[in-house]
């Protein structure tokens, strides 16, 4: 049994186990282990007051409460906590009710404590695992109380995450399990990361569960970091795997620790068997003693090792393979490791020994390749196959020799292989031909045949010698290469003539919203004068609320034709494309400053250093001065502050635009956005409600994103995201 203890009494020497009840009152050691074994065999929480020798030669009471961790049905732990019991409170049978009380509030008050000064989210639920309220949680997310009470706070968690964990918290309190998992959670900047959860039901004293207690610890980056060792991991055991040789890797001292998967396959040993010195019992009794004094000498020397050795194959034949090994070093030339080689030599080995000894050896060594060979006489027939064309055939020599072969090869194909073959014989020259051949199973695959002439050392022609190879896989990836090519450029064109309609559509809409945009401005622009010269022609008849209506009567034909502006300044975020030209923020900032000419009451603060970015010019001057106008035309106050920042996030910049005024309610932050939306009445401040929504589109346009974070009566301010 592991038991956890919260231990606040003064300084003693404690054994382990149950040693420490030497330091327990003689009068109430008895009693102590009697009342805990008895709890802990029952699997019920107690309290258990007690006297302990301090080191001062005095005993002082405590109180001891000790509660189970249940998981699966079972207890796994204990956590127990001792706390100082006040020795005028501590007389057996008189003791107040209320002193244990106090000492348990204390004991949760400091618990609590704990759990703030952490710096992971710590969450509690009713007994049914409903959520009332996760200040922490909600102080990581952002989300309301309203927003995650219940299981409401399943929406922070990731899409791809959320119905798991839905089904593992259930499930935990259900069968009244340890709750253990992993899931993604958005955080309030909107971005998610991995989180370790972990709750725990904590138990009443009859036994029930009270609630739940749990912790989410943030383990985003140790995952990042997981993955990333997993991927670079994989691709080198992946190259190393789909090398066609062995590769090893030893400590400083040599011994193997790691070989490639060739290895097992070749020698047929276990991991077990391999590693250490394992490895030397595949190595030839012959080579071993020098394979091991050079290997000896490298390691203690730090030096290049190579040497060629005959190794045991898992069928019992020994190959000739060459060894290298080199020391991986770190900065200070220390040797970390050890990375070696060995490659198959053997049918090199052979093939020399074959060409210089007789024509018997060099056809064991063929029959010993990984690729079919042919050879022919100089009557332009066959005479010999090696084994894996026989193997591939099926059949025996007697019935390949001559041209019988042939008869394997596709019928489409016969007429052009043979006249290839014919063609180049007669000139002697080297060929190379695709053509399918009937495997021993019926199915056809294709094979690259690529033949040369043999001549003897006196210059004669001998015949050809040739190899084939099963080129069927790349024959199929090509067609597919092909076929994927095709459809790619029928995609492009369908996609240019796409654009070209759009660029029309566009050409013809922007055409549009001009002679619209001309219609419609040129009676508004004659309601205004007309009602100018009537007030003009009348005004010693007009009253003042005469004069008032005149002039709300301007103010509304100068905000349709502001509407009209803005609508086709909307209509062509996005399709009028500017120059792309190096930004100087700060610079672009001051003109829009000078633009806007904002009252003296205001001041406008611009944080140092601004970026200098490549962008469009227009579109992200148009973005500051509307956020710059809005925040001083919706203060409620004749002064006020406004400030920029920007901050590098990598790839983009995010620039905020803040202000200290009235502040937007949450549940209009996507609102405000939308074309046609003002908060505020637009008899109360001339709007149109359309400059956030082109804000907003220009940005998305930019491949941003804009967004607020605002509370009503402190303020507002817009992030948003440009590309570098």
């Amino acid at each position: 049994m592991d038991t956890t203890y919260k231990d606040d009494r003064p300084s003693m020497t404690v054994e382990s186990g149950w040693g420490f009840t030497k330091a327990l009152h003689p009068e109430d050691r008895n009693r102590y282990t009697t009342q805990q074994s008895l709890a802990i065999a029952k699997g019920q929480p107690y309290e258990i007051k007690y006297r302990l020798l301090a080191a001062d030669g005095h005993y002082h009471w405590y109180s001891e409460q000790g509660t189970p961790v249940i998981a699966a049905g079972q207890i796994q732990d204990w956590i127990v906590s001792c706390t100082p019991y006040h020795e005028e409170l501590a007389s057996s049978a008189r003791q107040p009710r209320d002193e244990p009380l106090k000492a348990l509030q204390e004991s949760e008050q400091r618990y609590r404590s704990l759990v703030i000064a952490t710096s992971q989210i710590v969450w509690t639920t009713d007994a049914e695992g409903r959520v009332d309220d996760m200040p922490a949680w909600r102080a990581y997310t952002g989300q309301t109380v309203a927003e995650v009470k219940g299981w409401s706070w399943l929406n922070a968690v990731h899409p791809e995450d959320r119905h798991r964990t839905a089904v593992t918290w259930n499930r935990a309190v259900q069968e009244k399990t340890l709750y253990d998992t992993e899931y993604r959670i958005r955080g309030a900047d909107g971005n998610y990361r991995y989180f370790w959860v972990r709750g725990v039901p904590v138990i009443a004293e009859d036994g029930s569960i009270r609630e739940w207690v749990g912790v989410c610890a943030d383990i985003h980056d140790r995952k990042r970091a997981e993955e990333e060792l997993k991927i670079s991991e994989k691709r080198y055991r992946d190259l190393a795997n789909a090398m066609p040789l062995i590769v090893w890797t030893a400590q400083p001292n040599g011994t193997m620790d790691y070989y490639n998967q060739w290895w097992f396959d070749y020698t047929g040993l276990t991991i077990e068997q391999s590693t250490g010195y394992g490895w030397q019992a595949i190595i030839h009794p012959d080579d071993l003693s020098e394979c091991l004094k050079r290997w000896n000498h490298a390691v203690s020397t730090g030096t290049f090792y190579e040497i060629e050795y005959r190794f045991r194959r898992k069928d019992g034949v020994y190959r000739w393979h060459i060894g290298r090994a080199v020391p991986v070093r770190d900065n200070d030339g220390q040797i970390l490791s050890w990375v070696g080689t060995a490659t198959d030599i053997d049918d090199r080995k052979r093939f020399e020994e074959a060409l210089k000894e007789s024509e018997a050896r060099f056809r064991s060594m063929a029959d010993n390749a990984p690729v079919m060979i042919w050879m022919s006489g100089t009557d332009t027939q066959c005479n010999w196959f090696n084994q894996p064309w026989l193997e591939f055939t099926g059949r025996s020599m007697e019935e390949e020799v001559g041209d019988g072969w042939a008869q394997r090869v596709h019928p489409d194909d016969k007429e052009p292989c043979w006249q290839t073959y014919l063609k180049a014989f007669a000139a002697r020259q080297r060929f190379e031909m695709e053509y399918r051949f009937q495997r021993a199973d019926g199915e056809y695959r294709w094979l690259v045949d690529t033949g040369v002439p043999r001549f003897t050392p006196s210059g004669d022609f001998a015949g050809y010698i040739g190899s084939c190879v099963d080129i069927t896989e790349r024959k199929a990836t090509e067609a597919a290469l092909k076929h994927r090519a095709e459809e790619l450029t029928y995609l492009t064109n369908v996609l240019a003539t796409t654009n070209a309609a759009l660029e029309k559509r566009n050409q013809e809409l922007d055409q549009f919203a001009y002679v619209a945009s001309h219609d419609l401005k040129a009676p508004l622009r004659a309601i205004a004068n007309l009602s100018q010269w009537i007030e003009e022609d009348i005004a010693d008849q007009l009253n003042a609320e005469n004069r008032r209506q005149m002039d709300l009567l301007r103010g509304r034909v100068h905000r349709l034709e502001a509407l009209i502006d803005g609508l086709l300044q909307y209509s062509r975020v996005g399709r009028t494309a500017t120059a792309t030209e190096l930004v100087n923020v700060q610079a672009l900032l001051n003109e829009v400053l000078t633009m806007l000419a904002p009252p003296p009451e205001f001041t406008i603060a611009i944080a140092t250093p601004m970026p200098t970015l490549h962008a469009q010019k227009l579109p992200l001057f148009q973005v500051f001065s509307n956020l710059i106008s809005n925040a001083i035309k919706h203060h409620n106050r004749p002064n006020g502050n406004v400030a920029i920042a920007a901050t590098d996030k990598g790839d983009y910049y995010e620039f905020t635009v803040s202000d200290d005024g009235p502040g937007i309610a949450p549940e209009y932050h996507e609102k405000v956005f939308g074309i046609f939306q003002t908060l505020e009445a637009r008899d109360k401040v001339e709007n149109t409600g359309v400059g956030l929504a082109i804000v907003k589109k220009i940005i998305e346009s930019q491949g941003g994103r804009i967004y607020i974070t605002s509370q009503e009566g402190q303020g507002a301010t817009f992030h948003f995201t440009w590309l570098k």
